[in-house]
C-alpha cells in the first residue's frame, strides 16, 4: 500500500507506485518539477560514509510534511529543477541497505517506502523513489555516533534542511503524546456524538420489531481542516444528496442536511432515519446505521432469537469506510494513516412483559446469514451472543478513499476484530488479501458487490 502525496503525483503524473521510468526521466527541464519541502533529488546514492546524511533526509521530511527522495535524477543548483537522468542501483542489496541505515541510525525508526523504476524490463538500475510519509511519531532524531550517540532533529524548510531548536524539540515531543492520547478521545467522541444523534432521532418516532445499529467511525492520525460555513454547507448537500454511496447501489440514501458542532449532518428521509452520517471540519466521520437481523431458533441454552445479518454488516463497513475517507481527503486535506473503529449494538428490545430495573433493555444478538431457501428466517454463524461489540484497526487513509483491494483489505481487518467477539474468526464474504468471496453472500447481495467488485478491478473468488 504505497503512500500518497497529492502534489508529487500532480507533477510526476501519477501514484508513485503506477508512474514509470520514462515519465520520470520526462521531468528533466520540467519547472514545475522544483525541489521543495517535500521534494528533493539526488543524483547518486548515499556513500557508506553517508549514512548520517541519509538519516537526517528522511528525518526530515517524516517530521515536517513528508516526501519523496529521488535517486537518479541531478538538479540544476540555479532552478532547483532535475537537469538529467543518472541511473542509480537498484539491487536487493542496496535496498536492504537504505532499509538498515533507516533503522539504525533514527529513533524512532520512520516508515518508508522503496520504489524501484527500473529503465530496462530486467535491468537493476533506473530511478530509486524513497516516500516518506508524514510521522504521527515525530519528532525523529538521528544518532549522532561520533558524537557520544548525541540526538539531533531536523526538518525542511522549503527546500532546506535545518535543525530543531530545543524548545521545538520539546514543543514536538509535547504535540507527539497529546496526539496519541487525542486520537483515542476523539474516536470516542465522533462514535458518541453519531450515537447520541441517532438516539436522539429515534426517542421522536416508534420503531417496530428488531434491529442493531452499526456504528463505523473514522480519525485520520493526520488531521485536516474545513470550514463550516454557509457555502460549505450549501456545497456538500449539492453533492450528498446526489450520490451514492452504498456499495452496489445507484440511488442516494441521504435526503437532508443539518448543522452540528464542526460537522455537517446526513440524514435519509425515515422516521427514525436508517442511516445518519456525521463528516467532521477535521476529517474524522461516522456513520450509525441499521442492520437488519433475522429470526433464529431458540434453545434453553441459547434464549437469543435474533441475529445481525452479516452480509448487511459488510456492505454498510466497506460503504462507510470509502464515504469517511473521501470526505476526509477531498474536502479537509487529511493525510497518513487512520483509526477505525466499528460497534455492532442490539436494538432489538427484551420479550419480557415487565421492566425489572435490572433486566437489560436490550436483547444480545448472533451473527446470522440468510437461509439459501427461504428469506424469513437466518441461520446462526458464529458462536455467542452479545448487547454491543466493538472492532478496530488502522489502514492508509488514501487506500480507503481509493475504493479498490486496500479498501477491502482494510474492511476485512476491522470486520474480522468485530466478528470474533461473536467467535467468528474473520468475515467469509472477505479476505484478507482483499479477495471478494461472492459463494459467502446471499442473493441480492451477492449480485451487487461482485458486479462493483468487477468495475473497480477486485479479485473474485
Amino acid at each position: 500500500m504505497a503512500a500518497r502525496f497529492h502534489r508529487i503525483e500532480a507533477i510526476f503524473g501519477g501514484r508513485l507506485d503506477q508512474i514509470t521510468f520514462t515519465q520520470l526521466a520526462a521531468l528533466v527541464g520540467n519547472t514545475d518539477a522544483f525541489e521543495d519541502e517535500d521534494l528533493d533529488y539526488k543524483s547518486i546514492h548515499y556513500a557508506p560514509d553517508k549514512k548520517a546524511e541519509l538519516a537526517k533526509d528522511v528525518a526530515a521530511m517524516a517530521n515536517t510534511i513528508g516526501g519523496v527522495l529521488v535517486l537518479g535524477l541531478a538538479e540544476d543548483r540555479k532552478s532547483r529543477c532535475p537537469s538529467a537522468v543518472v541511473p542509480v542501483e537498484l539491487t536487493d542489496g542496496r535496498l536492504r541497505q537504505i532499509r538498515a541505515t533507516v533503522a539504525s541510525n533514527l529513533r524512532p525508526a520512520p516508515r518508508i517506502e522503496l520504489i524501484a523504476k527500473e529503465d530496462a524490463p530486467g535491468s537493476n538500475q533506473g530511478i530509486l523513489l524513497i516516500a516518506i510519509p508524514r510521522s504521527p511519531d515525530a519528532p525523529h532524531a538521528v544518532i549522532e555516533h561520533n558524537q557520544d550517540h548525541r540526538l539531533a532533529y531536523p526538518y525542511r524548510d522549503g527546500d532546506t534542511t535545518r535543525w530543531l531548536t530545543e524548545a521545538q524539540v520539546a514543543t514536538s515531543y509535547r504535540r507527539r503524546f497529546q496526539e496519541l492520547t487525542e486520537r483515542g478521545d476523539r474516536l470516542t467522541r465522533v462514535e458518541t456524538d453519531v450515537e447520541d444523534t441517532t438516539d436522539d432521532l429515534a426517542r421522536s418516532f416508534h420503531r417496530a420489531g428488531g434491529h442493531a445499529l452499526l456504528t463505523v467511525s473514522l480519525v485520520p492520525d493526520v488531521p485536516g481542516d474545513m470550514v463550516v460555513d454557509n457555502r460549505t454547507i450549501r456545497g456538500i448537500t449539492e453533492q450528498e444528496l446526489r450520490a451514492a454511496p452504498l456499495i452496489g447501489r445507484t440511488s442516494a440514501p441521504f435526503t437532508q442536511t443539518r448543522v452540528g458542532h464542526r460537522r455537517i449532518i446526513l440524514l435519509d428521509h425515515g422516521q427514525p432515519p436508517d442511516f445518519v452520517a456525521e463528516l467532521h471540519s477535521d476529517g474524522s466521520g461516522a456513520w450509525a446505521v441499521s442492520v437488519p437481523t433475522w429470526p433464529l431458533t431458540t434453545t434453553k441454552a441459547n434464549p437469543w432469537g435474533h441475529g445481525a445479518d452479516t452480509d448487511a454488516i459488510v456492505t454498510l463497513v466497506l460503504s462507510a469506510l470509502r464515504h469517511l475517507a473521501r470526505h476526509a481527503v477531498t474536502r479537509t486535506g487529511a493525510s497518513g494513516t487512520t483509526a477505525l473503529r466499528t460497534q455492532l449494538i442490539s436494538r432489538t428490545p427484551t420479550n419480557s412483559p415487565i421492566m425489572i430495573p435490572s433486566t437489560p433493555r436490550w436483547q444480545a444478538l448472533h451473527l446470522a446469514h440468510q437461509r439459501l431457501s427461504g428469506h424469513d428466517s437466518g441461520i446462526q454463524v458464529g458462536t455467542t451472543a452479545h448487547r454491543t461489540a466493538t472492532g478496530q484497526a488502522h489502514t492508509l487513509l488514501d487506500d480507503l478513499a481509493d475504493g479498490g483491494t486496500p479498501l477491502l483489505q482494510a474492511a476485512s481487518l476491522l470486520i474480522g476484530d468485530l466478528f470474533q467477539h461473536y467467535g467468528l474468526a474473520e468475515a467469509p464474504q472477505l479476505t484478507r488479501d482483499g479477495t471478494l468471496n461472492a459463494m459467502a453472500w446471499a442473493e441480492p447481495e451477492r449480485t451487487r458487490v461482485t458486479t462493483w467488485a468487477k468495475q473497480v478491478g477486485i479479485t473474485t473468488a
